[in-house]
């Protein structure tokens, strides 16, 4: 009989933790190497995703500028970026916000296509010309170096210095695909196999036409917050939140990300997305 109500026990357990899992619009797992691993219950009627994203990019910039008075973020393009037109209105003091790009086209006929798909947002928000720090039309290994001295030209409060020598934005806003690219760092191409340990903040990015921030340079932010979302990234973020060598497998860059520098780095995911995530 007492293994019977065990049993019973145990079952009512399980059933409550599925309808925890079910209700809970936001789960967070703190991984022993220190990265933060949220769990967003999405809704086809609501971007709770993006909602998430906007806040914590208010949080961060406000505490920025209250400590330092700036705040430096390096963004890419698409999904994480558009849903920051919703801090439009004052929630944020945008003639303080300093915008970089992670990522961007330099060659071509796609040359500024990252900045040329964001613009309906700085308006929008208002950030300052000047502000807005957008990479030179040049041959690619020309546009990194470049793009690499005007940030290291910034003054401190803008943008500050790693302990390694690297650039420190306050925020590495980053997508990433279910390949486990994110920017331009794609699996084993020539701008990942330099990481770790790289002393470039930015480098041409291999068959693109454009440069990309390393992966050095984002562990060396002070905050980084990366999203993947989609049923079809679940065995990629499984790969790089649970496999033991992920901080040094050129395979997924993103995994690679790391608080080693002492970054705080927010993975962002979904139901769908953490479908293959190991029990933590």
């Amino acid at each position: 009989q007492q293994l019977q109500i065990g049993i019973m026990v145990g079952m009512i357990m399980r059933l409550l933790l599925l309808f925890l899992c079910a209700t809970v619009a936001h789960g967070l797992v703190v991984l022993p190497d220190g990265r933060r691993v949220h769990i967003i219950k999405n809704n086809i009627l609501l971007d709770n995703v993006g909602d998430f994203i906007v806040e914590r990019v208010e949080e961060l910039a406000k505490k920025a500028i209250a400590e330092k008075g700036a705040f430096s973020m390096s963004i890419g393009s698409g999904t994480t970026v558009k849903p920051l037109s919703a801090l439009a209105g004052g929630r944020v003091d945008f003639s303080k916000v300093h915008l970089f790009f992670g990522n961007e086209r330099t060659e071509g006929e796609a040359a500024g296509k990252c900045f040329n798909s964001g613009q309906e947002v700085f308006a929008c928000l208002g950030i300052p010309e000047a502000n807005l720090h957008r990479v030179p039309e040049l041959p690619a290994d020309e546009a990194a170096e470049a793009y690499e001295a005007e940030i290291r030209g910034m003054p401190p409060s803008v943008v500050g210095t790693c302990s390694n020598g690297l650039p420190s934005f306050d925020l590495c806003l980053l997508g990433s695909g279910a390949d486990g690219h994110c920017a331009s760092l794609y699996p084993k191409s020539a701008q990942v196999i330099v990481s770790p340990g790289g002393h470039r903040a930015y480098l041409a990015a291999e068959g693109k036409g454009g440069i990309t921030i390393t992966i050095d340079a984002i562990n060396s932010a002070r905050n980084v917050m990366l999203s993947a979302g989609k049923a079809s990234q679940s065995d990629m973020t499984r790969k790089c939140l649970a496999w033991s060598n992920a901080a040094t497998n050129h395979n997924l860059p993103a995994g690679m990300i790391s608080t080693g520098e002492g970054a705080v780095v927010e993975w962002i995911l979904t139901e769908e997305s953490a479908a293959d995530m190991p029990a933590m």
